[in-house]
This record gives structure tokens, sequence and C-alpha cells, in this order.
């Protein structure tokens, strides 16, 4: 009788030994995918020279991306900076604060986005863009005007 208890007991515990063994797997699973969800360029991120942030959001089957933070938002004479450097002279007096800085981009990998178009108001151009994330809080932005291996990469840093 202790025997058959004894037996019981084992192999009680031992399918409890199995429901905890696969709890734990799909907890991982779920932390897995929890973490691969993340891992998207969705939010907010300074721009390497650390005087601008740059949301990241869908718009449509794409991303794009909006100027919404400045270091230093208004000229030397107080005004909100604007598109002064712009190719097109009705454009230059268009606030920088809320303008739309990355168009277009798709996914084409895992972690990665091209197809895009990122606008720099530094110089007034547009340059096509590819964007790979590094990890939840880097992001690889390579700016070029024909191709890739003639551009130039920068790093941003996930803000929120």
């Amino acid at each position: 009788m202790i025997r058959a208890k004894a037996q019981k007991l084992q192999r009680s515990c031992g399918h409890a030994s199995a429901c905890l063994c696969i709890a734990l797997l799909l907890s991982l699973l779920a932390e897995t995918a929890a973490g691969a969800e993340r891992q998207t360029p969705s939010g907010v991120w300074m721009h390497a020279n650390e005087r601008i942030q740059v949301q990241i959001f869908s718009c449509g089957a794409r991303l794009c991306g909006n100027i919404v933070w400045f270091r230093w938002p208004n000229d030397a004479d107080g005004q909100p900076l604007v598109d002064l450097k712009n190719k097109n002279p009705a454009l230059r007096s268009r606030p920088l604060l809320g303008l739309t800085v990355l168009r277009g981009l798709r996914q084409t990998a895992k972690n990665t986005w091209t197809g895009g178009r990122i606008y720099n108001p530094d110089d007034g151009r547009n340059y096509n863009v590819q964007m790979s994330i590094q990890d939840d809080t880097t992001l690889k932005v390579r700016a070029y005007s024909v191709v890739p291996a003639a551009g130039k990469t920068l790093i941003w840093t996930r803000s929120r």
C-alpha cells in the first residue's frame, strides 16, 4: 500500500514537473516574442548629433519619422527654426519641429528597413536611407545618394 502511494506520488510529481517545464517553456517563448516585438524602430530616437529627436511611426505599410524635439529649438532671434536650406524657396519658411524627415521605409528582413528617403535640413537634401535595429536601444541609419557603400552611417539611440 505504501509502495502504491509512493508510485502515485512519483507519477503526480513527474506530471507536475512536466507541467512546470511546459509552463516555463511557454513563458520563455512569450518573453522571446515580446522581445522580438520590441525590436522595432517605432518610437522616439536621439539623432547621433544629439541636437534632435525623431519619432518613427507606421504610415500605412511603411515607416515615417518626424522631428519632435530640438536641443535649441529657436534661432538667434528667438524664432522657431525653419527649413532655411531647402532647395525649394517656397518651403524655406516651414517649421522644422514636426517636419517629416523619414518616409517610405519598408521592412525587407528581420530588423532591417530599406527603400525610404531621409531629408537632411542641414543641407536641404533628400537621401536614400536604410535602417537596421541593433538592439532595443540602438538604430543604425545609413543615408546615401546612389549606393549604400558610398553613404554615411549614423547611430541613433532610443529616447522612449
